[in-house]
């Protein structure tokens, strides 16, 4: 039962960790918020990657994340903490944007479209938001100034939690071709990859709904 609804499981997690990202300031204790992205970083290690090659890169990949997040907590303040939490972005965006591509990889190859497929697609759709977000934090922290923020916005890019609620909008708004009127980019690379990210999102949408519906066409016919 829990196999054959996996992306529903993994898809109710990834909302919980866009809610919990989307205040400046956490709800919980920051320490149980990381904890909760962590344990979806698992689901997702668990629920997407099904071969040993894609399970062996992923777990290296997860093995760091968890590294860094324990060490940014365990260290005092005059270790290099902002270091500490790039290599944990920097491994995050690696981990969801190859969870992202399989998720693509087996939609390409289904022959049976069950409804948690669907679910599947519109999970690869959020990972793929979230992977182009730590790709925004990583450029507004080495290159401050990237993104500029409305003054009516309650957050702004001054903390990590806020700088990561905006710029998870600002990813959210690009890959929907919405626009986010709260945060725009304003010096390159930043302006030119919201641009190549709004691209990407309607090509995921054409690409798979067309893949899905002629895969179930195709099941129909037996």
């Amino acid at each position: 039962m829990l196999r054959r609804n996996k992306y529903a499981i993994l898809l109710a997690a990834l909302l919980c960790v866009i809610l919990i990202q989307s205040f400046g300031e956490r709800l919980l204790h920051p320490l149980l918020s990381d904890l909760a992205i962590m344990t979806t970083m698992l689901l997702v290690f668990l629920i997407v990657f099904e071969k040993r090659a894609d399970r062996l890169v992923a777990l290296m990949i997860l093995i760091i994340t968890a590294t860094t997040l324990a060490a940014y907590y365990v260290l005092s303040d005059g270790y290099p903490q902002l270091l500490v939490r790039l290599i944990n972005h920097s491994a995050k965006l690696l981990m969801i944007g190859f969870a992202a591509l399989v998720i693509l990889r087996n939609i390409f190859a289904q022959r049976v479209v069950r409804a948690d497929d669907v679910l599947g697609a519109v999970c690869g759709y959020l990972l793929a938001a979230g992977a182009w977000a730590h790709l925004f934090l990583l450029i507004e922290s080495c290159l401050p100034g990237s993104f500029s923020v409305s003054p009516g916005l309650s957050v702004g890019l001054d903390t990590w939690y806020g700088r990561v609620a905006i710029l998870n909008n600002v990813s959210l708004a690009s890959l929907t071709s919405i626009g986010s009127s709260g945060a725009v980019a304003v010096k390159p690379p930043a302006t030119i990859l919201v641009s190549l990210e709004a691209l990407f999102g309607q090509f995921y949408i054409a690409v798979v709904v067309a893949q899905l519906v002629g895969a179930r066409l195709s099941q129909d016919r037996l």
